[in-house]
């Protein structure tokens, strides 16, 4: 809970609810104080002074009034930090960005800074929006780093995975160790080898690093799936779903 006074403090939009009709209930990741609920007084009226900086995704500088107990701060003036257009002019960059914030909105707890996954989220949206390809690579880079920093991210023998010589591999999804097959145990996942090596890529090198990975549209999409089963299998019910469904949706509408 953030002490009484005014906290000025650089955030980033996770979730946006109307209230009233002329306010909004406003989710922030901020730097200093974690995740938590602002009330946006005014917010919804035609010529507000927030303008667009409530909008989810957003990067925003913050000045919230603070007083302990209360369910939700004041939140008193917002701008913008860094625009990014691209997130919201192409329908793949928009759902994983999406889907960033709704897995640090569902696994974050209210009121605990954690500037780790803030500097992540933030690189990972930036990156997302001005990488001009290969931007697929940012969001299951991301899902395996934020699991990481939260403590279960997988932990293998990189030199087990550079000598991989048979088509597939195993990883087992209860450690995240990595081997040519599966041992007693395990919670054993089967994946051809190419996906294991660029699975434990995500999990060693830097992002600008990640960006440069040139991986066909299968094995890409094998990926995916990969990581997504990964924090699944650690996550179960708290994994968010709610940003696939509605995109998949649109797909399909498309």
């Amino acid at each position: 809970m953030p002490p009484s006074g005014i906290l000025h403090t650089e955030a980033i939009v996770i979730r946006t609810i109307d209230y009233s009709e002329t306010s909004r209930i406003v989710t922030l990741f901020t730097r200093e104080e974690g995740k938590m609920g602002v009330m946006a007084k005014g917010a919804r009226a035609a010529k507000s002074r927030f303008g667009s900086t409530l909008e989810p995704m957003s990067r925003i500088a913050a000045i919230i009034h603070c007083r302990p107990g209360r369910d939700l701060q004041i939140l008193s003036e917002a701008s913008h930090v860094a625009h990014l257009p691209t997130l919201r002019m192409e329908l793949d960059r928009m759902e994983s960005a999406f889907r960033m914030i709704e897995l640090v909105g569902a696994l974050l707890p209210d009121g605990q800074a954690n500037a780790d996954v803030y500097g992540l989220l933030t690189a990972s949206l930036t990156a997302l929006d001005g990488t001009p390809d290969r931007a697929s690579n940012v969001w299951p880079f991301f899902q395996i780093r934020l699991a990481t920093i939260l403590g279960f991210g997988p932990s293998f023998d990189g030199s087990i995975v550079k000598s991989m010589d048979q088509e597939y591999g195993i990883l087992d999804l209860r450690s995240g160790l990595i081997d040519h097959q599966s041992h007693e145990g395990w919670t054993a996942y089967r994946t051809p080898r190419s996906v294991l090596r660029a699975f434990a890529v995500l999990s060693r090198a830097e992002l600008s690093d990640v960006l440069r990975m040139d991986l066909d549209a299968s094995t890409s999409m094998e990926l995916n799936d990969l990581v997504v089963t990964y924090l699944r299998h650690h996550l179960e019910e708290a994994y968010p779903t709610r940003s696939a469904r509605v995109f998949a949706q649109i797909a399909s509408q498309r």
